[in-house]
């Protein structure tokens, strides 16, 4: 019987709180009057009622601190990228500055002439040939200059170089860094 008092009192609480936040519609009325007399009838389903709203706020507490966990680890991630990027891009700078150029740098600088000519024309050739490199093969070094993706550049390229006096240049072919030692250029070029 004190249950049952205890509810009624709470269950006016509830009514009185609910007129007073806004006016209920008479549909409204009915089902709340139903819900109120199932509960009077049956109050350990009302008690049990309580029970899975608790849990159910629980489980969404739950479920909210977790979230709050994974966000704030995203957040550490994030940074962490953000300075990782930072950091990536000083070092492209850097790098970037150690790409060879045709152009000259600013101040006295020294370049070795191969040659001059009045009817040879290199220039197109200029920006194949940032770099001149040595390769090192049983105490010997072999020297090769540019990086052409077209085979008919690289053949051009060499034939203008032999008629300037470097009559050993010839078209060398490198897959993946490594050199292919069976490569003749003009059986590329189908000739």
């Amino acid at each position: 019987m004190r249950n049952f008092l205890i509810i009624l009192v709470i269950l006016g609480f509830f009514i009185n709180q609910s007129v007073q936040a806004q006016e209920l519609t008479k549909t409204q009325k009915r089902a709340l009057k139903k819900e109120i007399r199932t509960y009077k009838k049956n109050p350990e389903k009302w008690v049990k009622m309580q029970n899975q709203h608790q849990d159910k706020v629980k489980e969404l507490s739950d479920e909210i601190a977790s979230l709050n966990a994974q966000l704030k680890t995203a957040e550490l991630t994030s940074e962490q990228l953000a300075e990782q990027l930072k950091l990536e891009h000083l070092r492209y700078v850097e790098l970037e500055k150690t790409i060879p150029s045709t152009e000259l740098p600013e101040g006295t600088v020294y370049q070795v002439q191969m040659g001059f000519y009045q009817y040879l024309d290199l220039v197109s050739f200029n920006d194949k040939l940032k770099t001149v490199r040595a390769e090192e093969i049983d105490g010997k070094k072999r020297y090769v200059i540019g990086h052409f993706d077209n085979l008919l550049d690289a053949v051009q390229f060499s034939n203008d170089i032999k008629r300037i006096g470097v009559s050993d240049a010839f078209v060398t072919e490198y897959i993946d860094g490594k050199r292919n030692m069976n490569f003749d250029a003009y059986k590329g070029l189908g000739e």
